[in-house]
């Protein structure tokens, strides 16, 4: 029985002495693998929109790069990418006097017209209605030419505007056989050719319209606010639709339209 025992204790001494030897040696491997050295490569340093400085570096942050280089961070300067980030092929640094701060910004929406022969001559309609668009903008101050101005360093399309549609009418040159006769004259005569003339009356424009006259041949408005060739083409509507009777409309310059 004791020399049972005696015989097994000396296997286990046998194989842990064998087990030591073979950690000793697979440490000795993993001791001989040499590290990897780290591979430089370039980065270029962009300082407010401009090419400050390039360097070969294995840097493993931005703020070691920017520190290789001597670069010094203001408080409030923004970093692409982050300080402590590993760095990209490029950094970007904007020198701020002051934290961004951030807006919301509405985007006019841009007025398309399109030309249509479904609508009434020298009129619009609107035929889509626009939507403002929303950006998010980042102001700060900054120094621009050894002055504190503020600048927008930042900005990002949050929702595009859409277009506002309008249809526009044809604008004829003439209507019909009166497009012949001397309106130029006449309106000399009634207004001394201005289109903005207001007669404190109640008469407007070229042609020196009422506002009745004027909405009975399609007119909108005011008639000093149209065109001078829109004025010019209602009046003419306005001789053709009294059938030339031109005396009750312009009984003192009337007769400047035969001249």
């Amino acid at each position: 029985m004791r020399l049972s025992v005696v015989i097994t204790s000396l296997a286990m001494l046998a194989i842990a002495a064998s087990g030591c030897g073979t950690s000793k040696a697979n440490d000795q491997k993993v001791a001989d693998v040499p590290r990897a050295t780290p591979t430089p490569h370039k980065v270029v340093v962009v300082v407010d929109h401009k090419k400050r400085a390039e360097t070969m570096t294995t840097a493993g942050t931005v703020q070691d790069v920017l520190a290789q280089l001597g670069l010094k961070l203001g408080p409030h300067d923004l970093v692409t990418p982050p300080a402590t980030a590993a760095p990209d092929a490029t950094i970007k640094v904007i020198r701020l006097l002051s934290d961004p701060v951030t807006k919301n910004v509405k985007i006019q929406p841009p007025v398309v017209r399109k030309k249509s022969s479904k609508v009434a001559a020298f009129s619009q309609k609107v035929t889509r209605r626009g939507r403002a668009g929303l950006k998010t903008v980042q102001i700060a101050y900054v120094s621009r030419h050894g002055k504190k101005v503020k600048a927008v360093i930042s900005q990002k399309i949050k929702r595009k505007p859409v277009s506002e549609i309008i249809a526009v009418g044809p604008q004829p040159s003439g209507a019909g056989s009166a497009a012949r006769l001397n309106w130029s004259a006449l309106a000399k005569c009634e207004s001394g050719g201005n289109p903005g003339a207001v007669n404190p009356s109640g008469y407007y424009g070229l042609y020196q319209f009422n506002r009745q006259s004027w909405a009975t041949v399609g007119g909108s408005g005011l008639p000093s606010q149209a065109s001078a060739a829109e004025q010019t083409y209602r009046a003419q509507l306005l001789y053709n639709r009294v059938g030339g009777r031109w005396q009750g409309q312009w009984p003192s310059c009337g007769h400047f339209l035969f001249s």
